[in-house]
């Protein structure tokens, strides 16, 4: 699909949400809250094949996480005293994939782990937050900003490598640790903080063997295409 027919979905798509809007507003007709969640899916969708298409398009996962987010809002919106409760935790999660992806893209997009890291920590503090109260939200929060910090120093990237992250790591997880023996909800945090932390070790360590294992199919590769060529001399 070529850009311009991308462009002319996404404007088409546009147009729709206006005349909806337009009808809604002179009150002639008020537009099923499904049908809103078709077109942002439908604008999603738009999106990410843009991102597929073309990989210097890295930009469009962010809009195209944004809009899927606000489709599954509006679904869950249907359910207002179900999971119309969670609304904000689907979205800042699927926004939060969406510069992981960017990441994951394009190593050198380093820059993509901090928003990324920090907005699946508000989705986390957002479903926690009819079950904890104020220490523990803000040990959580604390706590997801220094595991941010702490992968943009370790996972690959970039020109040079960043130290200079670990002291915003170390500075956001010793004021959590403050609060938490403060409030008293050192030991009930750690139930929930090990598992997660044996888990981003887990993680992190496939990451590290996939990554070197490419790399090194790559060199092994590019050595068989470039090295010598033995020729009988007697031919």
């Amino acid at each position: 699909m070529r850009r311009l027919s991308v462009q002319i979905i996404l404007g088409g798509l546009i147009v729709v949400a206006g005349v909806l809007l337009l009808l809604e507003a002179t009150g002639t007709m008020t537009s099923p809250r499904i049908v809103w969640a078709v077109l942002l899916a439908a604008a999603s969708a738009v999106f990410w094949f843009v991102f597929s298409a073309d990989r210097s398009s890295w930009w469009a996962a962010i809009p195209g996480a944004a809009l899927l987010g606000a489709a599954l809002v509006v679904v869950m919106e249907l359910d207002p005293q179900g999971l119309g409760q969670w609304t904000e935790v689907p979205f800042l999660a699927l926004l939060g994939v969406g510069f992981w992806v960017v990441y994951f893209r394009d190593v050198d997009r380093w820059w993509a782990v901090i928003p990324a890291g920090v907005l699946l920590t508000l989705a986390i503090v957002a479903g926690l937050s009819s079950v904890a109260d104020g220490p523990m939200i803000g040990a959580i929060l604390l706590f997801g900003v220094a595991v941010t910090f702490a992968l943009v120093a370790l996972l690959p990237g970039g020109a040079s490598r960043r130290r200079w992250a670990w002291i915003p790591a170390a500075a956001a997880a010793l004021v959590a640790i403050v609060i938490l023996f403060s409030a008293g909800r050192w030991f009930v945090l750690l139930n929930y903080v090990w598992p997660v932390l044996v888990i981003a070790a887990g993680v992190f360590v496939v990451w590290r063997a996939v990554g070197r294992g490419g790399h090194r199919a790559d060199e092994r590769e590019l050595a068989g295409s470039d090295g010598p060529v033995s020729e009988d001399p007697r031919q």
